[in-house]
């Protein structure tokens, strides 16, 4: 084959429990091979049951750190929030969100592992946290409105958009730690 042929040829190999997807040729033939596989039922059944997998997995290794009393993050986040005297909504949000990112170096928390986070710390359960409306809370938070005193305690990073990506200004941090002081 010449240098250019060669530069032309795609493959992609996935194994997704006992299903193998073995895909080579041109990249045109790639391309549309993959855009077919991913119509089929198989495949959506075969990312289906991954996602049930990993979810079993965390369940599990869940629930083996609590039979041997290792505390987990959601108590670690409880001791914070009581030591540094944290208690309104949208300041217990603020927190969660800076120890996901700072402390568990979380990239993208999407708000309802947010709430799941917050409901692990055990101060408030699920039917509480299920009705915070988290999405508002953080849209506020984004809000600069410096001149009347109230700068925004979050922001997207570059080219990202979503609530699930925010990360605290140095505004935000400041909040928290006249908080903790």
């Amino acid at each position: 084959m010449t240098e250019d042929e060669n530069n032309n040829i795609g493959r992609i190999y996935i194994r997704v429990g006992s299903t193998e997807v073995d895909l080579s040729g041109s990249a045109r033939e790639v391309n549309d091979s993959w855009l077919k596989l991913r119509e089929q039922d198989t495949w959506a059944s075969s990312l289906s049951k991954v996602r049930t997998a990993r979810q079993d997995a965390i369940d599990a290794a869940r629930a083996s750190l609590q039979e041997l009393g290792i505390p987990e993050r959601g108590s670690a986040f409880r001791r914070l929030i009581e030591n540094c005297g944290i208690y309104k909504t949208g300041d217990v949000i603020l927190a969660a969100i800076h120890y996901l990112r700072s402390v568990e170096k979380e990239e993208d928390t999407p708000p309802r592992e947010v709430k799941q986070f917050i409901v692990d710390s055990g101060k408030w359960s699920t039917e509480e946290v299920e009705k915070w409306n988290l999405s508002l809370y953080i849209n506020r938070m984004l809000e600069d409105t410096s001149e009347r005193g109230k700068p925004a305690l979050l922001t997207y990073p570059a080219g990202m958009d979503k609530n699930r990506f925010v990360i605290l200004t140095d505004a935000g941090r400041d909040h928290l730690e006249r908080l903790s002081a």
